[in-house]
């Protein structure tokens, strides 16, 4: 499996089967990240792999997650960009994973016990991941939850070439599976925009920005990294309760 093709297969596994996964893995993982390309260069961020233990014993609301390693991320929240910088980050993780075979959940529902320590980032988002217990990867597109793509998008298609980044886009996960994310196409950019939660959603205002960095990372490996992401000072003129977040522009 390409890390393309893990943008089909990924799906949100909670059960695992609680087998160590191998060293030369985890080895091999914390290699990827170390080279991993962030979306925003100037954010100070930290990537930092926990056995499940260690992620119990400092992490509120874990028990939930069983899986037997688990990726925290930290990072500075000062820089606008920080929430979606995250999510782009993890999901290039998670999709490695998945190509590797290994089984991944985005573990919205932790938080630090504590406060940061002296001259720690704070945390903003985890994944567990682990030997899947009966959890055998999707094969087709059609076997995610996801709405069709004309719901995501506000106007036709501009270009057929960004057919496939837009579906990458559209089977990105997200919290409570909301697919927030909506694409407005232009002639030779595609505006990735977020819409306004719910009501009784509006405490994942935060966690939604991290669904647009984590479809943004599908978009980013789609086209093999040959794209730039941007945010624009006059943005285009949007539906009510859409919001503007990225400009992507094919290399």
């Amino acid at each position: 499996m390409e890390m393309k093709d893990a943008i089909v297969a990924r799906r949100s596994v909670r059960s695992y089967t609680g087998q160590p996964l191998d060293p030369l893995l985890i080895d091999d993982l914390a290699e990827f990240i170390s080279g991993i390309r962030p979306l925003h260069d100037n954010i100070p961020v930290d990537v930092m792999l926990y056995e499940q233990e260690d992620f119990h014993m400092e992490f509120a609301r874990s028990a939930m997650y069983r899986a037997t390693d688990f990726v925290v991320i930290r990072s500075a929240m000062s820089i606008r960009g920080y929430l979606q910088n995250a999510g782009f980050i993890g999901e290039q993780i998670v999709l490695w994973l998945t190509h590797r075979g290994i089984a991944t959940c985005w573990a919205g529902m932790a938080k630090q016990k504590s406060q940061p320590s002296r001259g720690e980032l704070p945390y903003v988002i985890a994944v567990e991941f682990g030997r899947g217990n009966n959890a055998p990867f999707r094969r087709l597109p059609e076997e995610s939850p996801r709405k069709k793509l004309h719901e995501y998008l506000l106007g036709e298609i501009s270009r057929p070439e960004f057919l496939p980044v837009l579906e990458a886009g559209r089977l990105a996960p997200s919290a409570v599976n909301l697919q927030p994310v909506r694409f407005l196409t232009a002639e030779d950019s595609i505006f990735i925009c977020r819409k306004k939660p719910p009501v009784q959603y509006k405490y994942l205002d935060d966690t939604q920005q991290i669904d647009v960095g984590i479809a943004m990372a599908n978009m980013f490996v789609a086209c093999d990294g040959a794209c730039a992401f941007t945010r624009q000072s006059s943005p285009p003129v949007l539906p009510e309760g859409i919001f503007y977040e990225y400009t992507m522009k094919l290399n």
